[in-house]
């Protein structure tokens, strides 16, 4: 079961999550306060939004000429169906639009049309265009690869090389601040066997289906994260702060997103936590009081 929802790429001097396309007002009206949470922040304005699960949006042309209209800013908007499938539209304030499918091989398999080479060459000349309106110089070359390689594996990571190959600044470490992420908690320190890094890394992309990685922080049994890979291929991410009725849990197909995750714990870091929905597991570990 891999991901299925909506990414958003547009540009506001305002929070785009303070938009009427993306607030409370665009709630499917069974996720509390919207259906969209911030996934990541670039430069000059430009933001990411992702849908909390599905889709709430109806309508995607007519969704895209709206938020261009409120923004005066190029957007992007990608639907994902379970990984396997994204289709992509691009759309300016001249008018300019565009479609694509990324992962063209996967999308045959849903007996979608594959492109041709000139066919693909024609598309990456107009996300082009989309990028220079949007202020940015793309990359031919890279356009041409993003829009014909296979996902490894998950269909959604190709969004991202797609806003990196238009030619996207990284985050300005300027505009990100110089504070670093504040700590968990104070005293939080992973213990001296847990993995970092590249042993991190190798122990999230070595688990067998249903085991488990625990990692526990020096002297405080309250604390720790864990990830399990699931029977059916997906991983179970948890983390308990300080006590039973700090302890979250979330599932995800993308096992970048558990590794990110897992090293941002590491870390002591927290803004892992917003790539997420989290669902409390108090009530398993406390009493209730009378």
């Amino acid at each position: 079961m891999g991901f299925s929802g909506d990414f958003v790429l547009a540009r506001s001097e305002r929070p785009l999550m303070e938009l009427p396309q993306f607030g409370a007002g665009a709630s499917c009206g069974t996720c509390e306060g919207g259906c969209f949470r911030p996934c990541a922040e670039l430069t000059d304005g430009w933001q990411t939004v992702r849908s909390r699960h599905g889709s709430p949006i109806d309508g995607i042309r007519d969704w895209l000429r709206r938020l261009v209209a409120e923004t005066g800013a190029p957007a992007l908007l990608a639907r994902v169906m379970d990984s396997d499938i994204c289709q992509v539209w691009g759309l300016a304030p001249s008018g300019a639009a565009w479609t694509a499918f990324l992962d063209p091989v996967m999308a045959a398999d849903y007996d979608i049309p594959v492109p041709g080479p000139e066919e693909v060459r024609a598309t990456a000349g107009r996300v082009a265009g989309w990028a220079a309106e949007a202020g940015f110089r793309a990359e031919r070359a890279a356009l041409l690869s993003v829009l014909t390689k296979r996902a490894d594996p998950f269909v959604e990571d190709l969004f991202f090389e797609l806003i990196e190959a238009c030619g996207l600044p990284p985050v300005d470490p300027a505009a990100a601040g110089d504070e670093p992420d504040p700590p968990a908690h104070p005293g939080h320190r992973p213990d001296a066997n847990c993995p970092s890094g590249a042993e991190l890394e190798a122990a999230v992309l070595d688990l067998a289906r249903d085991r488990h990685l625990v990692l526990e922080c020096a002297g405080d049994d309250q604390c720790y994260a864990q990830v399990w890979l699931r029977p059916d291929g997906t991983y179970q991410l948890e983390y308990r702060d300080r006590g039973p009725a700090e302890h979250y849990w979330t599932r995800t197909a993308s096992v970048a997103q558990v590794i990110t995750a897992l090293t941002g714990w590491v870390a002591g870091e927290v803004a892992w936590r917003e790539s997420f929905d989290w669902t409390s597991l108090a009530s398993w570990f406390t009493e209730p009081t009378a």
